[in-house]
């Protein structure tokens, strides 16, 4: 009988330990680099394990999710997730990604003047290190709109619906749009004239001196606007157009590229510094400015002045400003230096930022971004909706730092199709749709060329303008499942 239960006990703790560890296993991802650069595919590798390290399946009270906040916090942060999501979704975190933007999404509330839960714990409770009650809890303005964005990418990323459909994104958005921007005096007439931190309820409290700080910057409290705020505003408000425009809601759509506009002008005309070559980054109540607001800015493309956007790279590219900033805003950088052309800059900081000795290089942030910044940067994918036919483009383009290096990026997950996508230099790309639909693929290349080559085949290119007003052509091609389209210059 002793011997039987002992069998039995035995057996139990295998089986239990068992169940505990397939529990606790890691999401695994298909995406690969393969490159000609050994310490780019070293940053890689790093990169891809570090924040899949991060990542947990559904077992948790929360869902499917990932860590985006302090390590060992078990936690995800809504402006950490809205950076984050991008490069999750390349690693193929779908479902991740749609149940925390979901679920902050759900969090605004009129009892907290809409602003939603600023952090969120794996038994999907507000974390009590931001959070004591809806009148005592940390949270950074921005948040809402570019949570938004995040939302709205997400949408254009992974191709599901849901993402705009669904009535607590719908709810977000209309309340983000309106409420939140009425409670918080972020209309583009009250904006700069606003107070610093407005409904404060309590005398005495935790976070009562930061619930509702206008900016992502926390170490400071001598303003009442932060730039990064009018930029992830500009930036939410041209995503709402944009869904707008896929609904055929014309008069929306041109309702909110207007709101806009006018934030865009007077980041061009009040944060911009001729003084100082840059824009500057926190707005006092005196008119006054200070600081840098360069890097977000640049970020959410917030800015179209080409001379700005020079003069604005050429300050976040100094040495004075990079051994100033934290691990967070660093993160920000390398997709930022892609997005522009600065593909020498862009390098540096993939290189610094996964260095093994670099200071917080475990902040889950910093491997997720550049996941994204290889993926989106480097290898130049986005996804582009247009609304004249309501297709949605796989546009790329070779940011490789040297015309003689070849990259190839396995196993992109992107809308409903796993994809492999190489570049030779900036002379030749290949994608191959490994599984999913029909996709189209818009094939760009820099300068101006007046036709491309499709598997040897001569095909008349179109031209347009880069970010930074340079030439690029580009043409679109059809890739069914399963096949390999080879383009590439004369």
């Amino acid at each position: 009988m002793r011997e039987s239960v002992h069998r039995y006990l035995l057996l139990f703790f295998l089986t239990s330990a068992f169940a505990v560890h397939a529990q606790t296993v890691a999401p695994t991802s298909e995406l690969q680099l393969e490159s000609s650069d050994a310490k780019l595919v070293q940053a890689f590798q790093w990169a891809k394990s570090q924040a899949l390290a991060y990542a947990h399946d559904d077992t948790h009270p929360v869902g499917s999710w990932y860590e985006a906040a302090l390590p060992g916090r078990d936690s995800f942060c809504m402006r950490d997730v809205s950076h984050q999501t991008t490069g999750a979704a390349a690693l193929g975190l779908y479902s991740a990604n749609l149940n925390m933007l979901e679920r902050f999404a759900a969090s605004i509330s009129r009892g907290r003047d809409w602003a939603g839960y600023w952090e969120i714990d794996r038994f999907g409770h507000p974390s009590a290190a931001d959070y004591v009650s809806d009148d005592d809890f940390w949270y950074n303005l921005p948040a809402n709109f570019d949570l938004l964005d995040a939302v709205v990418r997400m949408w254009r990323w992974t191709g599901n619906d849901v993402y705009i459909n669904d009535p607590r994104f719908q709810n977000f958005f209309e309340k983000t749009a309106t409420a939140y921007l009425k409670a918080w005096d972020l209309q583009p007439d009250r904006v700069l004239k606003r107070s610093r931190i407005m409904h404060r309820r309590l005398r005495e409290g935790k976070f009562v001196r930061a619930r509702g700080i206008p900016s992502y910057t926390e170490g400071r409290e001598d303003f009442n606007l932060g730039t990064d705020l009018l930029a992830a505003e500009y930036r939410a408000f041209e995503s709402l157009r944009l869904v707008a425009l896929s609904r055929h809601k014309v008069n929306l759509a041109a309702q909110y590229g207007h709101t806009a506009d006018e934030i865009s002008h007077m980041i061009e005309h009040k944060a911009w510094s001729e003084k100082e070559h840059h824009f500057m980054g926190f707005f006092s109540q005196d008119g006054s400015t200070q600081g840098s607001g360069d890097a977000m800015v640049l970020h959410f493309g917030a800015t179209n002045d080409l001379i700005h956007i020079r003069r604005a790279l050429t300050h976040i590219e100094s040495p004075e400003y990079l051994k100033n900033i934290g691990i967070e805003e660093e993160s920000y950088l390398p997709q930022t230096f892609y997005h522009y052309g600065e593909k020498a800059a862009a390098y540096q900081r993939i290189m610094d930022l996964s260095r093994p000795d670099k200071d917080r290089r475990e902040y889950p942030e910093v491997s997720f971004s550049v996941i994204s910044a290889l993926v989106t940067g480097m290898m130049g994918v986005e996804t582009i909706y247009d609304p004249a036919s309501g297709r949605t483009l796989i546009h790329s383009i070779s940011r490789l730092a040297k015309s003689s290096d070849i990259a190839t990026m396995k196993g992109i997950r992107i809308r409903k199709n796993l994809v492999d996508l190489e570049h030779a230099g900036d002379q030749e790309s290949s994608l191959t749709n490994r599984s999913g639909p029909l996709l189209h693929w818009q094939a760009t290349f820099a300068g101006k060329v007046p036709s491309l080559k499709v598997n040897g085949r001569p095909v008349r290119a179109k031209t347009a303008s880069s970010t930074v007003g340079t030439p690029v052509s580009w043409i679109i091609v059809d890739v069914p499942s399963g096949a390999t389209v080879v383009v590439s210059r004369p």
